[in-house]
């Protein structure tokens, strides 16, 4: 077992459907239909951004839908980009909207963390030199610890939480401006119509 995979230079995505609505709703299946048991129940926008996640930042990406013929209609390729760039600059806004917010937070309570650590800081050295075991030595433990403890949300807050908001607008941002196919089943899933097809994610690394 690998500890720690490659992350591809490169992301080639199939991703075979039955309505193109799959892109951003999650189909229904029917847990009684072991024929659909092989069908990702997620929809396609999030597989597309955990693939771009997983991939390097300057990855090169193609993704091809596979449709049932009798469902592909003259301009639906098109309009299925025009909508995946207008669902990806929504995200993107509310990302940008929750990365200020987060921010903003994490300044705040940065501030108030430092007010907090001189506070307790103060009153440890003010219980002096403390021996060992006693009530004061296990008074000015505890006290570090929370100081500790204090700053630890706005670290959270500046540091871990800013990277998954801003991951996920990478990913929008390099979805936003794709140029999306949309294809026929393949030939190993011809004959299907719009039944269930198998879950499918081509990567090349």
């Amino acid at each position: 077992m690998r500890l720690w995979r490659r992350r591809p230079r490169e992301v080639n995505l199939y991703l075979p459907m039955r309505r193109i609505e799959h892109l951003f709703e999650a189909p229904q299946l029917d847990p009684f239909a072991p024929e659909l048991e092989g069908y990702d129940p997620r929809p396609a926008l999030e597989r597309m951004v955990r693939a771009v996640q997983r991939a390097k930042r300057r990855a090169t990406l193609s993704v091809t839908v596979g449709l049932p013929a009798d469902v592909i209609t003259p301009g639906l390729e098109e309009r299925a980009r025009a909508a995946l760039s207008r669902e990806c600059r929504r995200r993107i806004a509310m990302l940008d909207d929750d990365l200020d917010g987060v921010r903003r937070l994490g300044i705040r309570t940065l501030l108030w963390g430092l007010f907090a650590v001189l506070f307790i800081n103060g009153s440890v050295g003010a219980l002096g030199t403390t021996e060992p075991g006693s009530i004061e030595d296990a008074l000015s433990t505890g006290l570090q610890t929370v100081a500790w403890v204090v700053l630890w949300v706005p670290i959270n807050l500046l540091i871990y939480d800013l990277w998954y908001y801003r991951r996920d607008r990478r990913a929008y941002r390099k979805l936003r401006d794709l140029a999306l196919r949309v294809v026929p089943p393949r030939p190993a899933e011809a004959g299907t119509g719009s039944g269930p097809q198998p879950r499918g994610d081509d990567r090349r690394e």
